[in-house]
């Protein structure tokens, strides 16, 4: 491949991320009318739009959504070929994205930040929500970590232990839960909210219950743990969540209290995973490190 059909495919990575000229444009630290230039020639080698006006944004044809992934890979994998062994930290610019769920974006993510650019000032982070089983977001390089509890990924993905936790009970702070010692039967007298990002109501917390002889009462089930947090303020729910979601939101100060749960549940092993081509990249080294050190210190 050319050098100047790789500088192609760059700026169209950055225009399908974008999905802005001028935005594009400022990433690349170059005119909008150069990138506009450069779209056409795209257009021109693709035989496609590419990248069509639909009121002040542009939105991406079919081809360049069937085109993305392959491009972003390209341009990950050439950039990582140039990328030097030995890593300068005060100049390194670069941009890592990150899939976790919002509990975990809540308690780290600001953490996370400034221990990165403490050391690397340049470097910016983007956190992409999680969705459906996606693996092949890290194999195509559309993710650089993929962080949340741990499960098979495929015999190729990385995955290492960044921290242990374990489930408590939140309620509104004079829910009547808290009137009297709170046993397994108490627990399950009050209406539930589950959360959960595939829409399951039911989980280990069920689990424990069954073998007590006992079952709770799912009324609402939401995607993710800081969702079902803010039903909680104004009604009789109980929520039960990983202990990393309770300390975020105490810390910012929501009229919530949380309790023990009077279950035995195993605890929940929180990874952070990753294609093997980063292994030896020092700047996702750096990454990992950061993410590893935050949890430590959380």
């Amino acid at each position: 491949m050319s050098v100047s059909n790789l500088n192609l495919l760059s700026v169209l990575d950055i225009l399908l991320e974008e999905r802005s000229v001028t935005r594009a444009a400022e990433r690349l630290g170059i005119s909008a009318p150069s990138v506009s230039r450069v779209l056409g020639r795209l257009r021109q080698v693709t035989g496609d739009p590419l990248l069509v006006r639909a009121g002040r944004d542009l939105v991406p044809t079919a081809r360049a959504l069937e085109l993305h992934d392959d491009v972003h890979r390209v341009v990950e994998d050439a950039a990582a070929l140039l990328r030097p062994t030995t890593l300068d930290l005060a100049k390194l610019e670069r941009r890592f994205i990150v899939r976790a769920n919002d509990g975990f974006v809540g308690a780290f993510a600001g953490r996370l930040l400034a221990r990165l650019r403490a050391q690397a000032p340049l470097v910016e982070l983007r956190f992409a929500p999680e969705g459906e089983s996606d693996d092949d977001a890290l194999r195509e390089g559309r993710i650089d970590l993929d962080i949340g509890a741990l499960r098979e990924m495929g015999p190729e993905v990385r995955i290492q232990t960044v921290f242990r936790d374990h489930f408590v009970g939140m309620a509104r702070a004079d829910h009547p839960i808290f009137a009297a010692p709170i046993t397994p039967e108490s627990f399950c007298r009050y209406d539930q909210i589950s959360s959960s990002r595939r829409g399951r109501a039911l989980g280990s917390v069920d689990k424990a219950l069954a073998d007590l002889g006992l079952k709770r009462r799912v009324v609402l089930t939401v995607p993710f743990p800081k969702t079902a947090l803010a039903a909680l303020p104004e009604s009789d729910l109980i929520a039960p969540v990983p202990n990393h979601v309770r300390r975020s939101a105490e810390a910012m100060g929501t009229r919530l209290r949380s309790f023990d749960l009077p279950l035995k549940l195993e605890p929940v092993v929180v990874g952070q995973a990753w294609h093997p081509r980063f292994d030896r990249d020092a700047g996702h080294q750096f990454l990992r490190q950061a993410v590893r050190g935050v949890c430590a210190d959380g």
